[in-house]
């Protein structure tokens, strides 16, 4: 009887484990960590969404050194004007001259973040937010943008390899950042001269046209 009970007991485990491993086998892999605050449950999220933080904090003291600290030394960036800055000195330079000019005295709201690890090495990181001018609370249409982050891991530290910003209106030229003066109208020439909807009259033919015609 002992015997019998022990095979039982033995094949039940055995139909068990194999039914483990089988589901095992059958999950898919497991999905990479995704997180909208520093709740989520790899450690890093939280330092991934304090870079938004310590940013924010030198865009208003208009400290663009520490701004660009955050950047790799051969990071990438894109503004909503289309311009490409490559390099952490050049990101410092370029927006040190924005907050002497056209950013002076601005600030940075947040209003979405979703941080996505892809490898515990590399980050991308999906924001939503603001320039606020003098004592603007909430964002204005024009200023609203979605940007995305290529973030890395290096030496222990986190920072952003490439950056990309998008107005998400893009049609109100009037209000946006980083606006500038409109393009000079071009002086109209000669031929423009009549008016719309009105047609010069033909130039004459020439001496060699003048002789085919007469042919």
């Amino acid at each position: 009887m002992e015997i019998r009970r022990r095979r039982t007991m033995n094949s039940g485990l055995m139909l068990v484990g194999g039914a483990v491993m089988a589901l095992s086998c059958a999950l898919p892999p497991a999905a990479a960590a995704t997180s909208h605050g520093p709740g989520g449950s790899d450690p890093d999220l939280a330092v991934l969404s304090d870079i938004w933080r310590r940013q924010a904090e030198a865009w208003v003291r208009g400290d663009a050194t520490a701004y660009a600290a955050v950047y790799t030394p051969d990071a990438d960036l894109v503004n909503i004007k289309g311009e490409h800055l490559h390099g952490r000195a050049v990101i410092a330079a370029r927006l040190k001259h924005y907050f002497g000019n056209q950013l002076k005295d601005t600030r940075l709201l947040r209003l979405t973040e979703k941080i996505r690890m892809v490898s515990p090495l590399t980050a991308v990181i999906i924001r939503k937010d603001c320039v606020l001018y003098a004592a603007e609370t909430d964002c204005r249409p024009a200023n609203l943008s979605i940007n995305s982050s290529v973030v890395v891991k290096r030496g222990g530290h986190w920072f952003i390899e490439s950056f990309h910003n998008t107005l998400v209106n893009q049609q109100d030229e009037r209000q946006r950042p980083f606006r500038t003066a409109a393009a000079p109208v071009a002086t109209a020439g000669p031929a423009a001269t009549a008016g719309p909807g009105v047609q010069s009259a033909p130039e004459p033919p020439s001496p060699a046209q003048r002789r085919l015609r007469s042919r």
